[in-house]
């Protein structure tokens, strides 16, 4: 509310004038003092208004991008995994060749020599597969509880 004595003051200090306390200029303030509250009230409500507005916006964007993060991490760890399973066939496919013709040869010792290593890269292949899955498992759970 407005100090109309503090006004009448300042303009009697100021201006050498005396204000009435009926004087129309104080009913011009008053009628400004509700003015302005009326609108500073329309500006509170409206600024609420696009604060909520904002509010909810940036919260869908942050479920969106989870929901691409996850997407992503997905493919990326499936891709992955295929990757490791095509290399690991790969890798067994050419372990029995080496084998077959190791059999074929006329040394026993480097048979069973060729089969064992044959057999750690099948090992070795299969621990691969596995822990490139698990870090991917890992990875999206990390992904989805962020």
């Amino acid at each position: 509310m407005i100090d109309f004595e503090e006004i009448r003051k300042q303009i009697a200090i100021k201006h050498n004038v005396l204000l009435d306390k009926d004087d129309p200029i104080l009913i011009t303030i008053t009628i400004n003092e509700i003015v302005l509250s009326r609108y500073l009230d329309l500006v509170t409500e409206r600024y609420s208004d696009a604060s909520r507005d904002l509010t909810i916006a940036l919260l869908h964007q942050q479920e969106e991008s989870k929901r691409i993060a996850e997407k992503i991490i997905t493919e990326a760890s499936d891709y992955v995994s295929n990757q490791v399973r095509q290399s690991v066939e790969e890798s067994i496919l050419e372990a029995g060749k080496n084998l077959k013709q190791q059999l074929l040869g006329n040394n026993i010792a480097n048979n069973n020599y060729y089969a064992q290593k044959a057999e750690k890269k099948a090992t070795l292949a299969t621990i691969m597969a596995v822990v490139s899955t698990v870090v991917a498992v890992v990875t999206l759970v990390v992904v989805a509880l962020n």
